[in-house]
């Protein structure tokens, strides 16, 4: 009969599976953050194209170009949230003991998680509030423009989770938080 705690192979099948599932959404992210790009680039062009070599800007250039932007870098910064390259103080609190290290990353992770929980919501309200509001020179509506806000807030709070998960799986182990 098994024990109570889970055995090692039963942690890193978990773990495992964490860690899939969280390579499943950040390949599911990439694509849109690729194509989006691609577009992005394809606008730039055209509109320095026309530009200078035709002399008739296109107007609307511009603004589509600052939108793919807004896009690829929010929904990128999940991709950025799973491979734990988000900001953070890293060489002071390597220099403290690993049971420190692992408290200071699960109060950042906690706290990540609600502002990324008021980023969701509050960005969802303001892409819905928008719904009547059209860019003037491309006529796009801004709620989508807007919803890449909480788009991306679900997909980091999601790979935070999947992170926080991980971490508590290792809290035993030798190994730090912050590798």
């Amino acid at each position: 009969m098994k024990g109570k705690s889970m055995d090692s192979a039963e942690q890193n099948s978990f773990v495992r599976k964490a860690e899939q599932l969280a390579t499943i959404i950040e390949k599911l992210t990439a694509v849109p953050c690729i194509l989006i790009g691609a577009v992005m680039v394809v606008t730039v062009i055209s509109g320095v194209f026309a530009r200078y070599l035709l002399k008739n800007p296109m107007p609307w250039t511009e603004e589509v170009a600052r939108f793919c932007m807004n896009w690829v870098a929010l929904l990128g910064a999940s991709i950025v949230v799973r491979h734990r390259g988000h900001l953070g103080l890293l060489y002071f609190i390597r220099k403290v003991p690993l049971p420190l290290q692992r408290l200071t990353k699960l109060i950042m992770d906690i706290l990540i998680m609600f502002f990324l929980y008021l980023l969701t919501v509050e960005g969802f309200k303001m892409a819905m509030a928008a719904k009547a509001q059209v860019e003037p020179t491309s006529g796009i509506s801004m709620t989508y423009i807007l919803i890449c806000v909480p788009l991306a807030g679900l997909l980091m709070i999601i790979q935070t989770g999947i992170q926080m998960f991980v971490d508590a799986f290792q809290w035993g182990t030798s190994k730090s938080p912050y590798v």
